[in-house]
């Protein structure tokens, strides 16, 4: 029993890690489920023991890569042993890294997926919405704690100040991707700190 058990789990679990990667590589429209089988090694019938269909999957993969970029980066934008700059700058570091690692060949997901689909799949549209705004919130608690230490610039509203470090960052790794040039990343990380340092 507990056999099966585990296999089906370990199949569901396929299924996510292989949309994942083939909505960073491909986005959903490019994505058929045939292709998704393939990659995750899974029956069609095991796809739909655990699935109602592609749209169901994607919201599963969503929630899985919201729960996975949330475990990596409230360890650093949390840790209060370092100052609010150098977990914004240890942070956005570590994404330039693994961009570069990745060979500039990858786009951010929930971009992919909203790009294509928030029109016309409202769930994927707020589930996208709710990670965004997470997102931004984490930026503008980091920017707001700079403020009030002073190391970031007083003059600057932390939610808007976030809202552009989030915009930036994104159109950051669709220009990286472009012009397969990690610099361009690291360069732009750079610019917005100097820009937020207090006088």
């Amino acid at each position: 029993m507990s056999t099966t058990t585990d296999a089906t789990s370990g199949s569901r679990q396929k299924l996510i890690e292989a949309t994942i990667e083939l909505m960073s590589s491909r986005g959903f429209e490019a994505m058929g489920i045939n292709s998704i089988l393939e990659a995750a090694g899974v029956s069609k019938s095991n796809f739909y023991y655990h699935f109602k269909s592609k749209e169901d999957l994607c919201l599963a993969a969503l929630d899985s890569m919201t729960d996975a970029f949330f475990s990596m980066s409230d360890p650093i934008l949390l840790n209060k042993a370092l100052s609010p700059r150098k977990r914004l700058e240890k942070f956005l570091k570590g994404m330039a890294e693994m961009i570069e690692s990745e060979c500039c060949n990858k786009g951010c997901p929930f971009v992919n997926l909203a790009t294509e689909t928030s029109d016309f799949v409202p769930a994927f549209r707020e589930r996208i919405s709710e990670y965004f705004d997470r997102y931004q919130q984490c930026f503008a608690d980091v920017i707001q704690e700079g403020i009030q230490q002073g190391e970031f610039r007083s003059d600057v509203s932390a939610k808007l100040a976030a809202q552009v470090l989030l915009a930036s960052m994104n159109g950051t790794i669709v220009l990286t991707k472009v012009h397969k040039r990690p610099q361009v990343m690291k360069e732009n990380i750079k610019s917005f700190l100097a820009m937020m340092s207090a006088p």
